[in-house]
C-alpha cells in the first residue's frame, strides 16, 4: 500500500524571510523557475492575514527542490529569501474499537506498517484489569501524509474486525507548564528544569500518563486532541502536577501543579 501513498516530503521546500508584500503568485513565478510547483502554501496570520513571512513549496518533481537548493541567492520581490528543504514530520493517527481478541500488538504493527515507515506503536493498557489491553492505540508514522492519508479512509480491517482511524493533532497557540494526568496506565507526572515547554500526556485524555518540560524559557504546551483545556503554567527547579491529560494546569515555581480536564469523549 506504500506505493499508493504520495508524499511530499522529498519535494516540499522551506521559504523564510519573505517580504510582507509577497504573495502566492510572487512565489510561484520565482520559484517556478526551478520546475513545476504543485502548490504553495503561504502561512498568514489567522487574526490578521498578514504574512507571516515564511512559506512552503512542494515541486512537482523532487529534482525541482535539488536544483532550488543548490543555489544559494534567492530574491523575492526584491528580498533575499532563505531557502533549504523541508523537515520531514511524523504523522499521528488514533485506533479505535480495537476487539479484546482476535487483534495483537504484532498484528496492529505489521498491518499499518504496509501503509508506510512507523515511529511508534503506543497501546495502553488498564491496570485495572490484570493489565489487559485497552480498545484503542496510537501510531505514530515517520511521515506525516502517511497519517494524513489513513485519516482520510476513517477505517481499516485487521484480521476481520473493523477499527476506526481518527486524527491526532497537537493544540496550537497554548501556554504550558510541567505536569502530567493520572490515569489507567500513567501515574502522577512530572517536569523537570527551568521554566519551559509543557506537555500533558499525548496519548490518552483521561487515561492519565506522564508529562514535562526541559529547557530554559517561558514556552506552552500540547493537550490531548480529544480532551479539552490545555497545559499551562510556569516552571520552577522542579514541579509535579496531578490533573486530567489536556487538563489546564498552574503551579507556582516550585509549587504542586493543579489541574483540570475534560474526558476524550
Amino acid at each position: 500500500m506504500t506505493d499508493e501513498i504520495k508524499n511530499d516530503d522529498d519535494r516540499k521546500l522551506f521559504v523564510g524571510g519573505l517580504p510582507q508584500e509577497a504573495k502566492d503568485t510572487d512565489i510561484k513565478e520565482y520559484f517556478s523557475t526551478f520546475g513545476e510547483i504543485e502548490n504553495i502554501n503561504l502561512k498568514t496570520d489567522p487574526n490578521t492575514g498578514r504574512s507571516r513571512g515564511f512559506a512552503f513549496v512542494v515541486f512537482e518533481n523532487a529534482d525541482s527542490l535539488t536544483a532550488a537548493t543548490k543555489q544559494d541567492a534567492h530574491v523575492v520581490k526584491g528580498k533575499k529569501v532563505t531557502c533549504k528543504k523541508a523537515e520531514t514530520k511524523q504523522g499521528k493517527i488514533y485506533v479505535g474499537k480495537l476487539p479484546a481478541e482476535g487483534v495483537t500488538d504484532e498484528d496492529i504493527q505489521k498491518h499499518f506498517a504496509t501503509y508506510g515507515a512507523i515511529a511508534e506503536v503506543v497501546r495502553p493498557i488498564d491496570k485495572t484489569k490484570n493489565d489487559e489491553p485497552k480498545n484503542f492505540c496510537f501510531i505514530t508514522f515517520e511521515r506525516e501524509e502517511t497519517a494524513r492519508t489513513l485519516v482520510k479512509e476513517g477505517q481499516t480491517s485487521i484480521n476481520g474486525h473493523e477499527v476506526a482511524i481518527k486524527k491526532v493533532t497537537p493544540k496550537e497557540n497554548n501556554r504550558g507548564g510541567f505536569g502530567g494526568g493520572r490515569g489507567g496506565f500513567g501515574g502522577r507526572g512530572r517536569g523537570f528544569g527551568g521554566a519551559g515547554w509543557g506537555y500533558p500526556d499525548p496519548y490518552a485524555g483521561g487515561y492519565g500518563g506522564y508529562g514535562g518540560g526541559y529547557g530554559g524559557g517561558y514556552g506552552g504546551g500540547y493537550g490531548d486532541p480529544y480532551a479539552g483545556g490545555y497545559g499551562g503554567g510556569w516552571g520552577g527547579q522542579q514541579q509535579f502536577g496531578e490533573g486530567g491529560a489536556g487538563g489546564k494546569m498552574r503551579g507556582g515555581p516550585r509549587g504542586r501543579g493543579r489541574g483540570r480536564g475534560a474526558a476524550p469523549y
